[in-house]
């Protein structure tokens, strides 16, 4: 052969070689096998074209070292699949990779990964609802599976025991071949699909038939709800855990509280109390009592049923009224506000005080709890409260404030109540009376006095005192009463007298009394002032009146023995 026809025969062998190689390569791009996939055939193809008709010759040897071949392999099976109906429960699907290699021994994540995985449930031939649309899963390698993914499942009331099975739609994106030498890597897309059977059985499930509650709004007390076990299979070991919603209403200490039942056969009832307490602020009607039982099944498996819920009303609070408040309360003495109070209801009251608080500083009760009698609801009970006024204070309206305590359970309910009273001016104790309070110059006369009490209150030992200034005096300055009752009067003396050089005038005497007020108090009065008219002496220089009268009676008797000698 000549130069130029060896040197074409192996431009012919090259060109050959190459076209062997770009047929390989090109067989690479299609999807590899999936479970259901509808990528699979055009992955096999591909395998076919690289490595011929027999895995023992000497091409599939030489890619075998050049490429990376692989897909994911998902499995797809329910852990948790039993739900009861009437409810909305949960099932986890367990997405497991076990990886699928075509070049090379291990595993190689590159290759195997189902990556962005997403799940999309078909239950449109089922009475039940599976899931709400798509379910992201993300990235599922083969050494990170199973994966669980929770699912929401709804199975109405109506919905019979039994088995529905529904198709679970796998949808994922995975490399399936790398070409390590030119750093070339090949992408597809796999769809596998799988069918998930869900279990409707309502085994032992339970509704709450009658709530009922001691908790008045404001404290609190017992709440019983009688459950029933309206399940097909006998729950044991039982336990009833209840809660509420919202926090205006409160089970237990803590917001939860549990009581143990035991073995719970269907169609049977049973009846749990937890200890409630209701806010003030609860806005009226009835709070959801919610429960759940946690129970063993037949099985001994440890279940927890859905939960069940029912209205419970609460006593509403109680309510008092205030009426007729009055108040004998004067500037610088001691009063007593009263009043009638009003159980409105709605239950009886037995152990209930009224407190009394003065809102001004110079106001003071002297006891402030008042023990109210039992007061049906609907009845009334009258209150007093002794209180003293200060002499420093205006006279005026003030503002006291009523709070009726009584107890609920274990809580102490207050309801408070404003009300305003009148603190009049400070009057005298007594009112003074006395007709033409004369003295004449240079001598005594006796001064009587009509007091009068004009306190709301007995008082007794009762001390007057005058007090007189120059020119008066007063020999006799005291008077003593034992006890006058309100608007009782007395006549009390004195004896004053008027100097001889005393004008001709009116002149001021003062009195005072010392006296206690029915609650033993010492009182003494304001001193208050009497006028006292002084007149012209009676002795004006005349002819003095001893002798004058002796001489008449010296005549009288003279002119008396005449006429009887004459007679004889």
């Amino acid at each position: 052969m000549s130069r130029p026809a060896r040197a074409g025969a192996l431009v012919l062998a090259i060109v050959a070689v190459a076209a062997l190689v770009g047929a390989a390569a090109f067989a690479g791009a299609a999807a590899p096998v999936g479970q259901a996939s509808t990528a699979g055939q055009d992955v096999d193809d591909a395998r076919t074209a690289a490595v011929g008709p027999s895995a023992d010759d000497g091409v599939a040897a030489q890619t075998t070292e050049r490429q990376i071949r692989g897909s994911p392999a998902l499995e797809l099976f329910a852990s948790q699949r039993t739900v009861p109906s009437g409810a909305e429960s949960t099932v986890t699907l367990d997405v497991l990779n076990t990886g699928d290699m075509e070049f090379g021994n291990q595993l190689d994540p590159r290759v195997t990964t189902a990556r962005g995985l997403t799940l999309s449930v078909d239950d449109g031939d089922v009475p039940i609802e599976v899931g709400d649309g798509r379910t992201v899963v993300g990235d599922v390698r083969t050494d990170a599976s199973p994966v669980q993914v929770p699912l929401d499942v709804t199975v109405p009331d109506d919905v019979p025991d039994g088995s529905y099975e529904v198709e679970v739609t796998a949808r994922y994106r995975y490399t399936f071949e790398i070409i390590p030498e030119f750093n070339n890597h090949k992408d597809t897309r796999g769809t596998d699909r799988f069918d998930v059977t869900i279990v409707v059985d309502d085994g032992a499930r339970f509704a709450i038939v009658e709530t009922d509650t001691e908790a008045q709004v404001g404290g609190g007390g017992d709440v019983t709800a009688t459950m029933r076990n309206v399940g097909d299979e006998v729950a044991r070991d039982a336990i009833v855990t209840g809660t509420t919603t919202g926090n205006e209403a409160v089970i237990g200490s803590d917001g939860s509280a549990e009581s143990f039942v035991g073995d719970w056969a269907p169609g049977e009832n049973r009846t749990v109390t937890f200890e409630s307490t209701v806010s003030p602020d609860f806005g009226g009607g009835a709070y959801a009592l919610v429960s759940t039982v946690d129970y063993r099944d037949p099985d001994g498996i440890d279940e927890t049923s859905p939960s069940s819920r029912a209205g419970v009303v609460p006593i509403p609070e109680q309510s008092f009224s205030i009426d007729g408040v009055e108040a004998t309360l004067e500037v610088g003495y001691s009063g007593s506000v009263s009043g009638t109070l009003t159980n409105e209801g709605p239950l009886d009251v037995d152990d209930a005080v009224l407190v009394a608080d003065p809102q001004s500083q110079r106001v003071t009760v002297g006891e402030r709890r008042y023990a109210l009698p039992e007061i049906p609801a609907g009845e009334s009970v009258d209150f007093s409260f002794d209180a003293d006024v200060s002499g420093s204070a205006a006279p005026g309206p003030r503002q006291f404030r009523f709070t009726t305590e009584y107890t609920n359970g274990d809580s102490t309910i207050a309801v408070e109540e404003t009300r305003r009273i009148e603190v009049a001016p400070r009057q005298p104790e007594f009112e003074l009376a006395a007709d033409n309070v004369t003295v004449p110059a240079g001598e005594s006369r006796e001064v009587s006095f009509e007091i009068t009490n004009q306190r709301p209150e007995t008082l007794s030992s009762i001390n007057a005192g005058l007090y007189a200034d120059s020119p008066l005096s007063a020999p006799n300055d005291e008077a003593f009463v034992d006890e006058l009752a309100p608007g009782e009067s007395e006549e009390i003396t004195f004896e004053v007298a008027a100097a001889s050089s005393a004008s001709v005038e009116t002149h001021p005497i003062e009195l005072d009394f010392r006296y206690d007020d029915e609650q033993g108090n010492d009182r003494i009065s304001d001193v208050t002032q009497y006028p006292v008219a002084v007149t012209e002496s009676t002795d004006d220089g005349g002819l003095p009146l001893v002798p004058l009268g002796v001489g008449l009676l010296v005549v009288v008797a003279g002119a008396g023995a005449v006429v009887l000698y004459r007679r004889r």
